[in-house]
């Protein structure tokens, strides 16, 4: 190293799969790059108070009922196959399923209390390690901890690169006269530890800590005067589950991916049994045997059912949807078109259109497929004749598509992939009991659909439905979407759809809700329901308006739920302490009444994204991840293994960017896509 080669810090506040995946591409940059890299001497402080690696919400020490919610061949913090066509190698770089192929032992120990139980297994789903199974995140973990160990030791075998772990929580940062001062908070371990000094940052900092709304507030106060117990929004191993009485009600407030956390540990987590009887049809193989011990879930969400289980024939081609789902009416030349005469894009206008007539597609050529006795020989030509004309709307289209029925198709229903998403809509019970009825037949017909893999028209449609969002998120991150219907209509309903219908968990989580609601261990409110406190009872209260039911009763009421992903709810010292100095400000948008609003993330430059303070100073301060939610869509939880760096790997395509420019040094000004490269050619 030359004599007069000053050292360099780089700060990467937050070391889970994100600050993972920013040092592996830096590796990657170093190794692609030497000459550069020769040129610079790095020290490196890597600061978490969480595990190294994966983080908080992929602690190795969880407890093994928690499962991923994709398959093993899915999820990487690092470049793996297509990807790295445009996204260069490093010499540790490996997908979760290639890291496991080669620590299978690793990846099944369960490093857990002996008292832990292990998920039940059935439906094929083999726990040993096929790539098409649901893992632990326990085992995700482990590939993350794995992979941040194996990035920072080949990181600092390279001359004047120095990596140094920081146990602690950053709780301020703020301009010093060169560069960053970190204030540091390491739960009393160091008092004594000077601020950290650094050129350059990288905020990765996964999920925080979140202020509570208006009703939530409400509920907290409430519990508090009336001994009620209050459960906010929280990560999932952050819960004291254990805590919930039982035999007495629980008040759940959402049935998102959490929910079926909260209903594993409620029942294998409290001693009881699944036992499968293979011989019975999808929906009804497991029988659950319980203890006792359990409380009595009482769940409700808006929909007034559960996300949607995701079908058991998934690819491994990027994508992650049904084998055979093709995007035919939203391409890449539609879009184009759209852009061509309307200058920017509106969802409802120009992508919704598109998007309704893939799925209308994928269903009837799915059901004409597996039963052609129902159609007549010129349906799919006349369809494909109807889905062409662009220039019809929605409720246009569904009048012809009723007529184009009556005349091919007398005995098939026309498919409203909105309705699918709330299947109780305008429907009402004449009793608690009813309502618990229908939605055991809902949870067995979901179940059932699901096995079918690529014989079910309805989850091939809901695949059609997911790979055009994969594509509308690519749209949203190019900046090709108007503002105001992003708020409207994406985040304003086509998000809670989308989410509802395609992003949920796999069939074994359905098969074990249908049996502990035939065990009485869960039990259903129905749509829109009302959370509420009764002063004279002194309980919470919950009930449907659809539903002719007393109000449920409870000491306890539990939020199904992440906390709020909006920087200004942020109850990080760091982010907050950031806005109130103005070193960063939420994005502004715009709704479609002219009218400014905050949005959810950071306000950011283009690619790599770069914190824009209050000044409109330039900063060297780089965002990945969740606070990019303003100029990204979605919150994936990893990269998809081989995908689109535009797309489902754009969180690699993000680091990637960041990691060029640290390496390229301060005021580099490297801006735009140049992240998105080819590598050089390789055996």
């Amino acid at each position: 190293m030359p004599r007069q080669m000053q050292e360099r810090r780089v700060a990467v506040i937050g070391a889970g799969p994100r600050g993972t995946s920013f040092l592996e591409r830096l590796l990657a940059a170093v190794e692609h790059a030497p000459g550069e890299a020769a040129e610079t001497a790095l020290r490196i402080l890597v600061i978490d108070p969480a595990p190294h690696g994966p983080g908080r919400v992929w602690n190795p020490r969880q407890s093994p009922l928690y499962l991923m919610n994709t398959p093993a061949n899915f999820p990487t913090a690092a470049p793996a196959g297509d990807t790295q066509v445009r996204l260069p190698a490093s010499s540790v770089s490996r997908s979760f399923a290639q890291w496991r192929e080669g620590h299978a032992g690793e990846a099944t120990a369960s490093p857990v209390r002996s008292d832990s139980f292990e998920p039940p297994v059935f439906h094929g789903v083999d726990h040993g390690g096929q790539d098409s199974d649901y893992p632990t995140r326990a085992a995700y973990g482990q590939y993350l901890s794995w992979l941040h160990a194996e990035v920072c030791a080949a990181l600092q075998r390279h001359s004047g690169i120095t990596v140094e772990h920081i146990q602690a929580e950053v709780t301020g940062l703020r301009r010093g006269q060169t560069g960053y001062e970190l204030t540091l908070d390491s739960d009393g371990e160091n008092d004594d530890a000077p601020r950290l000094r650094a050129e350059q940052v990288v905020l990765a900092l996964g999920h925080i800590p979140a202020g509570l709304n208006e009703t939530g507030e409400h509920f907290s106060s409430v519990a508090a005067e009336l001994g009620l117990h209050y459960q906010p929004p929280a990560i999932p191993t952050e819960v004291d589950y254990h805590a919930l009485p039982a035999g007495e009600n629980v008040l759940v407030r959402g049935m998102g991916l959490n929910f079926f956390d909260l209903m594993v540990q409620a029942s294998v987590g409290r001693g009881g049994v699944f036992h499968e009887h293979p011989d019975r049809p999808a929906g009804q193989r497991l029988e659950y045997l319980a203890t006792g011990d359990e409380p009595h879930l009482v769940a409700g969400s808006r929909r007034g059912t559960p996300y949607r289980a995701k079908s058991t024939a998934l690819t491994t081609a990027p994508g992650f949807a049904p084998v055979g789902v093709t995007l035919h009416h939203l391409s890449a030349e539609a879009v184009a078109a759209a852009e061509r005469r309307h200058d920017v894009l509106d969802f409802s206008a120009h992508l919704w259109p598109l998007i309704q007539r893939d799925v209308l597609r994928t269903y009837y050529r799915t059901l004409e497929r597996i039963a052609p006795e129902l159609f007549g020989a010129e349906f799919l030509t006349a369809l494909d004749v109807l889905l062409a004309d662009a220039h019809l709307g929605e409720a246009v289209l569904q009048a012809r598509g009723h007529r184009l029925l009556r005349e091919h198709a007398p005995g098939v229903l026309w498919f409203d992939i909105r309705s699918l998403g709330r299947p109780f809509g305008g429907l009402t019970f004449d009793s608690a009991e009813q309502y618990q009825q229908h939605m055991e037949t809902y949870l067995e017909d979901d179940a059932v659909t699901s096995a079918a893999g690529t014989q079910s028209p309805v989850k091939m449609a809901i695949g059609a439905l997911h790979l055009a969002r994969m594509e509308v998120k690519a749209l949203i991150s190019q900046g090709r979407v108007s503002q105001s219907s992003q708020i409207g209509e994406i985040e304003g309903w086509f998000e809670s759809l989308v989410e509802g219908l395609a992003s949920g968990p796999p069939l074994q989580r359905i098969e074990e809700l249908a049996a502990l609601t035939r065990a009485g261990v869960v039990e259903f409110l129905g749509p829109e329901p009302i959370f509420d406190v009764d002063r004279e009872t002194g309980r919470f209260t919950a009930e449907s308006p659809s539903v002719a039911a007393p109000a449920y009763q409870a000491r306890w009421l539990l939020e199904a739920m992440m906390p709020a992903n909006r920087v200004q709810l942020s109850r990080s010292p760091l982010v907050a302490g950031l806005l109130r100095s103005g070193l960063a400000r939420p994005r502004e948008l715009v709704d479609a009444s002219g009218a400014p609003r905050a949005g959810k993330g950071f306000d950011v430059t283009s690619l790599p994204h770069r914190l824009i303070p209050a000044d409109d100073a330039a900063e060297e301060i780089y965002v990945l991840g969740l606070q990019l939610s303003s100029v990204q869509w979605g919150t994936a939880i990893a990269a998809e293994a081989g995908g689109d760096p535009e797309s489902s790997a754009r969180s690699l395509a993000d680091a990637d960017a960041a990691a060029r420019a640290v390496l390229a040094g301060p005021g580099s000004g490297i801006e735009g896509d140049s992240s998105l490269t080819e590598s050089p050619d390789r055996d």
